[in-house]
């Protein structure tokens, strides 16, 4: 059954873009990495330094052989540096339904 992994975070105060740039490089790594489907970088509009990162996996295998992979540790080094808090969950995706 697919995943879900949604991690929200406050970065540190002015390093929003910063952030930005450096979860796009990541992205395209994890783009690569054995089950993942997709990600997202989402924003709040009212608060420009709480972001909020998708990513959808094959299984909970695949996201969890990503998570304890040194790769994983050396992508995700810059933007930890980066934030004041984070906390993620992970869902399990019953269904998703494209828009016309």
């Amino acid at each position: 059954m697919p995943v879900r992994a949604t991690l929200q975070m406050k970065v540190k105060p002015g390093k929003a873009d910063d952030f930005e740039r450096a979860w796009r490089q990541i992205a395209e790594n994890v783009r690569g990495a054995p089950g993942n489907l997709r990600q997202d970088l989402l924003i709040d509009p009212q608060d420009p330094e709480t972001f909020v990162v998708t990513s959808d996996w094959e299984s909970r295998e695949a996201f969890s052989r990503f998570e304890r992979s040194p790769e994983q540790d050396d992508l995700t080094a810059p933007p930890r540096e980066l934030r004041q808090s984070g906390s993620m969950t992970v869902h399990d995706l019953v269904a998703h339904i494209e828009g016309g």
